[in-house]
């Protein structure tokens, strides 16, 4: 805990950095965890760890959102062994493991904001302990609780076409080929009809493991998923996008356990499950305000 605590600080110390442009800089933990800093801003102490969705998507594909936002401090990408290219080929994988040390990963980091994106603002709400970690938590695109029914119900308004041939494909002989046709199939689901080719192409260019996914499914719905934790004083920003079939933002909106004045739920008119992508300066400004939010949260805490 220390050594990261140590580096982040050491590169807090540093000028602007954006290591996309350089060989990438990657850190490993005792649990096989990858922290890529992938960038440092000036000299506030803020850690933002980006979580990425999937299960199973390399967190490379968040650097299109990371390039829009001026982030103070430091930004890192948070890999779980086993997702994305964070994965050994050889060595069967326990993802019921990311359950046991999620926890460690926050802690590891001072000043830690997370920002999840679907799966990965989903999974954090298994942890309450996180109320006493976290200094502020921002989810893009994301439920709190089992999602698969309002999200067909959500869909019948668009007029889509179906999946279920792909779906029973994947399920009956899950591998890199039946998840790709699924995802394929599933991807007009997931953007506005302006915004489909856009989203093909983060697609294609991300690596993503279908072992997560499939243990996710099953585990979300073995334990009936619904959030153990309800941010009580972390401040706490959540998106959401009309157009994102697969998350669609009612299932937020009809949960008053995120009625609350640290809780922000902010609603996208024109954007898609990955709504960076449809309407950037809306997440540049979502972004902006709340980090003045934390900033004046830092500064009261700090005249006590």
């Amino acid at each position: 805990m220390r050594l990261f605590r140590w580096i982040a600080s050491l590169f807090l110390m540093l000028p602007v950095l954006v290591f996309s442009e350089t060989p990438r800089r990657f850190f490993f933990d005792e649990n096989r965890v990858r922290y890529e800093l992938v960038q440092t801003n000036g000299s506030k102490p803020y850690n933002w760890l980006f979580l990425p969705g999937g299960p199973g998507s390399d967190s490379s594909y968040l650097q299109s959102l990371v390039d829009l936002l001026n982030l103070p401090g430091n930004v890192w990408f948070i890999d779980l062994p086993g997702s994305g290219t964070n994965k050994v080929e050889d060595e069967a994988q326990d993802y019921n493991q990311w359950l046991e040390i999620f926890p460690q990963v926050i802690d590891k980091f001072s000043n830690p904001i997370l920002v999840g994106h679907s799966f990965g603002g989903m999974f954090p709400l298994l942890f309450p302990q996180l109320e006493q970690s976290l200094k502020g938590f921002i989810v893009l695109h994301s439920t709190p609780s089992l999602w698969q029914e309002a999200a067909l119900e959500y869909a019948k308004r668009f007029s889509l076409p179906s999946f279920d041939a792909e779906i029973a494909a994947f399920s009956a002989n899950p591998s890199k080929e039946t998840f790709e046709a699924a995802l394929e199939a599933c991807t007009p689901y997931y953007f506005p009809p302006s915004g489909i080719e856009a989203g093909r192409k983060l697609f294609a260019q991300t690596v993503c493991q279908y072992e997560p996914a499939l243990w996710w499914l099953k585990k979300a719905t073995e334990m009936n998923f619904t959030a153990k934790w309800v941010p009580e004083r972390v401040p706490a920003l959540i998106i959401g996008g009309k157009y994102d079939c697969m998350c669609p933002f009612s299932v937020y909106q009809n949960d008053s356990r995120f009625d609350r004045e640290n809780v922000t739920l902010l609603f996208i008119k024109n954007g898609g499950h990955c709504s960076w992508l449809d309407n950037p300066k809306a997440i540049q400004k979502a972004f902006a305000k709340f980090i003045r939010g934390l900033d004046l949260k830092r500064k009261k805490e700090v005249g006590r």
